[in-house]
């Protein structure tokens, strides 16, 4: 029989003073956890995710620096600057899909630090039409480039493209009281496959025009057939995979705004996570994909991290 637990009546405490101190306890323990956030490498540095024959999804994750990052980094004012010695993690997503008579493609590269703060994404869509967009992030906004070759300059690198335009979002007044860190879609790459984070984890997270807060939901436990090759050897088995929800609800801008739909590799609005109980291997995206319909990405290949050398 479970214990009732109560306070003891000897407080002359009011139910409303009680409800506030809760209230606040509980808002307290939640910023404390969230603001404590700090991610490290998953085990592995390569993913192949894939939904054969429409969309192939590699994931790849490396350690970096600050020094490393800064000749890539624009300049802009007051964007978030790394200092030389800082750890940064560098995230290459390359999306590939194919669907009847279209064929597309996007690499996608994010620097962030491991507090998950992001301080720039690039994306590079290939296709019928090419571009190539920045997202350079700022204390309280967001820059974006936009950059288009000419005719000629189908083989120049990205970064030499004219400039097409530029845009600078804003964030949502008082957002700092509701957001330790503004992170980034990709973001959720690295804070999934962590061994434990909060029953509701949330984050906020800026898409492409608009920042969202990302709730990671828990939703229990479930058998899932797989069936992937590690570091070249088949794994064909059935695991107990845990269900996370990844739930995005935009934070209002002003009266009549619209926001754009949320994505995370190829897929829109709310995704469905199942990974390795044990392991914490992401096993299976869920979700909407544009023009193609509810879609399941499996994992299909892992390439370990090698174990560090003893000192």
């Amino acid at each position: 029989m479970p214990r009732n637990r109560t306070l003891p009546t000897s407080l002359p405490w009011h139910p409303k003073a009680i409800s506030l101190t809760f209230g606040l306890l509980q808002w307290c323990l939640a910023f404390c956890l969230h603001a404590e956030t700090v991610v490290t490498l998953p085990q592995w540095s390569e993913l192949v995710m894939e939904l054969p024959p429409a969309l192939v999804v590699k994931i790849q994750v490396e350690r970096s620096s600050g020094k490393a990052a800064e000749s890539r980094l624009l300049p802009f004012p007051d964007t978030l600057q790394p200092r030389p010695d800082d750890t940064l993690y560098h995230l290459r997503v390359e999306t590939r899909l194919k669907w009847f008579l279209s064929s597309k493609s996007w690499l996608g590269e994010l620097w962030l630090q491991p507090d998950l703060t992001a301080l720039q994404r690039t994306r590079l869509k290939s296709g019928r039409s090419r571009n190539y967009k920045i997202y350079r992030y700022a204390r309280d906004k967001v820059y974006r480039v936009r950059q288009s070759p000419a005719d000629e300059q189908k083989n120049v690198p990205p970064d030499s493209w004219p400039l097409e335009n530029k845009r600078i979002y804003a964030f949502p007044p008082g957002l700092a009281s509701r957001c330790i860190q503004v992170s980034d879609p990709y973001a959720l790459l690295m804070i999934l496959p962590q061994q434990a984070f909060e029953q509701n984890e949330t984050l906020c997270i800026f898409n492409k025009q608009t920042v969202y807060e990302v709730t990671l939901q828990r939703q229990g436990v479930q058998d899932l057939e797989v069936s992937y090759r590690i570091d070249g050897k088949n794994i064909r088995t059935t695991v107990k995979a845990e269900k996370i929800a990844i739930l995005p609800r935009p934070i209002p801008l002003d009266t009549g705004w619209k926001p754009e739909p949320f994505e995370l590799l190829g897929m829109e609005g709310d995704v469905v996570l199942l990974r390795d109980k044990d392991r914490h291997l992401p096993l299976q995206f869920e979700g909407k994909v544009p023009g193609f319909g509810k879609a399941k990405l499996r994992l299909t290949q892992v390439r370990l991290r090698p174990a560090p050398s003893p000192h």
